[in-house]
């Protein structure tokens, strides 16, 4: 019989160096080159049920070309000042519940950044993620913002570098399924995660990203390991 570890290891296998690459990105505060600005639209943009490696992923890099690289849009506090009917936001996608959700995250981020003395957009976004407590996210400020759903919110953190789980319907599924983890509600399964991971050796991170590669079907989708990475 295969052990917790030869468990995850063999249902993930064809995907484990991808996510491994995912885990150490994160954890190292380098996801999206550690942009929180990319961080946030990515989330804003994921926050509304759409393919991410398909839709999303391209049109954060597309972001990135037409405003970070050309500075148009280069941090929280630039991001934050615009409406969510601007142009050059509904070229990107066509959606301002979506816009507006990133608006709302980089306007409190840039609260905490300049109510804490840090000293950059990510530091703020780590410091948020960090402090933030998943049991309590709808007391969080960034909790409350309309379009921010526990999701949401969990996803943010584990961008910011927070080891921990995003209880969307892929991974439930999947750890129910194959792993036979299942939960009443979404904060019973983070804690179930949380134990899982530490009995089997693997961080959440990576046992997220594995089941989100596996299951989209990275070879058919034409996926070529982490170049969303890939900004220049």
């Amino acid at each position: 019989m295969l052990s917790l570890k030869g468990s995850v290891e063999e249902r993930f296998k064809e995907v484990l160096k991808v996510a491994r690459e995912y885990e150490r990105r994160l954890l190292k505060g380098r996801r999206w080159n550690g942009k929180a600005v990319l961080i946030v639209v990515d989330s804003a943009l994921d926050s509304i049920g759409l393919n991410y490696f398909q839709i999303v992923v391209p049109r954060v890099k597309r972001f990135y070309r037409d405003y970070v690289k050309t500075r148009q849009i280069v941090s929280l506090s630039a991001l934050s000042k615009l409406l969510p009917n601007d142009p050059r936001l509904l070229n990107i996608m066509n959606n301002e519940r979506a816009w507006r959700v990133a608006l709302d995250v980089s306007r409190e981020l840039c609260r905490i950044k300049r109510e804490n003395g840090l000293k950059d957009d990510f530091s703020a976004l780590r410091f948020w993620a960090q402090e933030a407590s998943y049991e309590r996210w709808r007391e969080d400020a960034i909790g409350k913002i309309s379009g921010v759903g526990l999701i949401t919110f969990q996803y943010l953190r584990m961008q910011a570098g927070v080891d921990t789980t995003m209880p969307d319907k892929v991974i439930k599924k999947v750890m129910k399924r194959d792993l036979g983890i299942e939960a009443e509600n979404d904060l019973q399964f983070i804690k179930k995660m949380e134990a899982f991971a530490e009995k089997s050796g693997f961080s959440q991170i990576l046992i997220c990203w594995a089941i989100w590669l596996k299951e989209s079907d990275i070879k058919s989708s034409g996926w070529k390991g982490t170049s969303d990475e890939e900004l220049a």
